[in-house]
């Protein structure tokens, strides 16, 4: 893949495109998902700024409590606006730092058009509530780029790890490859940013240790390990919209094992940039195998498509960063066939990119009797809802 840039404004013009084609209800008609308004909308409203600290499923989740905690400042008509175009720029953001100088491959637009076009992105992209997922790639960029030569890199490194290091778990997954970077960077930037993520890392472990969430206890089917990714990861991107509910088990473990050893392969080849590459390997493995532990009671129902979107953003996002990576190749054989790999993906993927739109539970309606100060159950996607007490006057 020869380099190909374009202007930063024309890449992000391009990305917020794709995101308002995949859910153009959300643009047109923003809505509420699930924790968006039942969690943190809910919890900012009634209780303030201390949800800023409150952890939610056992963890942080610092982005979300900040855009809800300025969110409810505001005239609530807005908040499912406030919302989708919070989410929408954070992930922009995430397109920006594929642009960046500091980014260890060659210079290509694919690596920030990816962010948009993961194919299983269900009940990712737009939703506050998952846009820790997407934060994880940032969070990733973050661990691969190059040590900061100004004071605003500086500082938005320092930023970064900490907001990042306090949304999901992905400080405490991601704390060994910090500590790996500034053992063999050796640099006062790649120390300073691994301090911080250990002290992230200690504070999401703390919360969690006395957060537990407690799941229904079922047989782990041990049996469907390698069948997960090797249907959600591998089947979903190379097979798309032709991939069925399910194939044998055993054709299922045969794509996950062949997505293991390419995603090997593809971490540790001979090229340039082989140690960040090998650490966004160390990454797919560690989220792959805290997504399986997280579901590990649901196995069998996480190889079907939609189920549990989330778990495999950042996992399908790496593979086709890795893919990318490979067309930059000096072998000519080798860059072709990955180019010819990743038009395959967005051609067999590209019908299943637009989601379905959400039900029109007519926000602003109940927006109206909030701005009252009355008591109102409010319905939001998919199926849920939220109970707001009325205020005094």
């Amino acid at each position: 893949m020869a380099v190909f840039t374009a202007p930063l404004s024309l890449t992000l013009l391009v990305c917020a495109i794709i995101l308002a084609a995949r859910r153009p209800e959300l643009i047109c008609n923003p809505q509420f998902w699930a924790e968006d308004g039942a969690c943190f909308f809910f919890q900012a409203w009634e209780f303030g700024a201390r949800t800023l600290i409150e952890p939610y499923a056992g963890y942080l989740h610092t982005t979300q409590r900040i855009v809800a905690a300025v969110t409810v400042q505001f005239d609530p008509r807005w908040a499912p606006t406030f919302f989708v175009a919070a989410t929408m720029g954070l992930t922009l953001y995430v397109a920006a730092r594929t642009q960046s100088s500091r980014f260890p491959f060659r210079p290509h637009v694919t690596y920030a058009l990816a962010i948009t076009l993961v194919p299983d992105t269900f009940e990712v992209l737009l939703f506050l509530v998952n846009v820790q997922w997407v934060l994880a790639a940032g969070f990733l960029l973050l661990l691969i780029s190059s040590d900061p030569r100004s004071g605003w890199q500086y500082a938005h490194d320092i930023i970064a790890a900490c907001i990042l290091g306090l949304t999901g778990p992905f400080s405490v997954l991601f704390l060994p490859l910090f500590l790996w970077r500034a053992f063999q960077r050796r640099t006062r930037a790649s120390f300073i940013l691994a301090g911080i993520v250990c002290v992230s890392a200690a504070i999401q472990v703390w919360t969690i240790w006395r957060n537990p969430v407690g799941l229904p206890v079922h047989r782990i089917a041990t049996e469907s390990l390698l069948a997960v990714p090797g249907m959600r990861i591998v089947g979903s991107l190379f097979f798309g919209t032709w991939v069925p509910p399910d194939y044998p088990l055993v054709v299922e473990t045969c794509l996950g094992v062949f997505g293991v050893v390419a995603i090997t392969a593809l971490a540790v080849r001979s090229d340039g940039a082989r140690p960040e590459r090998i650490w966004l390997g160390c990454a797919f493995f560690a989220l792959l195998a805290a997504s399986l532990f997280r579901c590990r009671y649901v196995l069998p129902d996480l190889c079907h498509a939609t189920y549990g979107s989330r778990y495999f953003f950042p996992t399908q996002l790496i593979f086709i960063w890795l893919l990318a990576a490979v067309t930059a190749d000096h072998r000519r054989g080798f860059a072709r066939t990955a180019a010819c790999g990743l038009l395959w993906i967005l051609a067999v993927n590209t019908p299943r990119l637009h989601e379905s739109a959400l039900e029109d539970n007519h926000w602003t309606d109940h927006a109206a009797k909030l701005r009252t100060g009355e008591g109102v159950t409010v319905p939001i996607n998919p199926g849920w809802s939220f109970t707001v007490s009325p205020r005094k006057r």
